[in-house]
């Protein structure tokens, strides 16, 4: 298989970690939101630093929680402290249930694999784009991944290769990897699929279901230099890569300004994509090579509309300030 990213996956025993320096050389990472212990569940110490560090250093995030739960009641009890965890955050990977704990083993294929499958359709109803993580010799010996289908499976197995003959989306290949911005060891792993598209499709992990937009046709998306930012959504934490300089097909433009810019969608390499129209960078044009008055109106009707906007808050502003 063709590998999409590379990542790790880390919790509290990782530490302090410079994101800075992991997103050199990492496009990824799944950070532990929590786990049990003789209190009960508990938020990893490090998860919220983690997410917002790791997010601000440019890399996608998931998270994945430990699971101990042996019945439905426990399930609850762990996804309630892990939902309250997750209100509020953006996820460009899923949220992982990690099914390894030896106390499962004994519940039998069937009911544990009817627990995790509880987990996943639950986050999945709740607006999370789930999945679940296990290795090798516990899938094959304690789980149906059958009826697990429908989720992605991240697993792990350190040999070199995968053991495991099924589907699968991630492989976490080692536990001793070594990652400049971490002291010690930490998982390594490849992801085979961009998540994103599928968690922006189905509204899930807080990206909702997008802006207001305007139909185009006949209209293509000018690139005037190369290296023109380009997403997979209209906001700038979906970043998907850069574009050279020519011409796109564009297919819709934000009704108005949308996190603070009109956007276009546009076809590039087969997939839907947008870009911010920015003044000598990006722009709308007719497909003949002219210029689409039509569009130019709708964009002088969207900046009047931000102009509008921006003039309200300020008069919101100075009457608080009185």
């Amino acid at each position: 298989m063709e590998i999409y990213q590379t990542g790790i996956d880390v919790s509290r025993y990782q530490g302090i970690i410079d994101w800075q320096q992991v997103a050199a050389g990492k496009q990824f990472a799944i950070v532990r939101a929590a786990s049990s212990n003789s209190g009960g569940v508990y938020v990893d110490p490090y998860f919220e630093k983690n997410i917002a560090d790791a997010k601000a250093a440019g890399l996608r995030v998931g998270v994945y929680y430990y699971t101990y739960a042996r019945t439905e009641d426990a399930v609850i009890n762990e996804l309630d402290v892990v939902l309250a965890a997750l209100e509020g955050l953006k996820l460009e990977y899923p949220v992982f249930v990690d099914v390894e704990a030896s106390s499962l083993q004994s519940l039998g294929r069937a009911e544990l694999t009817r627990l995790v499958r509880f987990a996943m359709d639950i986050l999945d109803q709740k607006g999370w784009y789930p999945g679940y993580y296990t290795y090798t010799n516990f899938i094959q010996n304690y789980l149906n991944p059958a009826q697990l289908a429908a989720y992605p499976l991240w697993i792990a197995d350190y040999r070199g290769y995968v053991g495991y003959q099924g589907d699968y989306a991630i492989w976490q290949y080692s536990s001793t990897g070594r990652v400049n911005g971490i002291s010690g060891n930490v998982d390594l792993n490849y992801s085979y699929k961009d998540f994103l598209p599928l968690i922006r499709a189905a509204g899930k992990n807080g990206y909702g279901q997008g802006p207001a937009t305007l139909p185009l046709t006949g209209t293509e998306l000018v690139v005037y230099q190369s290296g023109a930012l380009y997403y997979y959504a209209p906001e700038t934490t979906a970043l998907a890569g850069t574009l050279e300089a020519g011409r796109y097909p564009a297919l819709a433009v934000t009704d108005g300004a949308w996190n603070g810019a009109v956007w276009a969608q546009f076809l590039y390499g087969g997939g839907e994509y947008w870009a911010p129209l920015q003044a000598g960078a990006t722009g709308l044009a007719a497909a003949d090579g002219g210029d689409c008055e039509a569009i130019r109106a709708q964009l002088e009707q969207a900046q009047a509309k931000l102009e509008l906007t921006r003039q309200s808050l300020d008069w919101l502003l100075a009457e608080l300030e009185q």
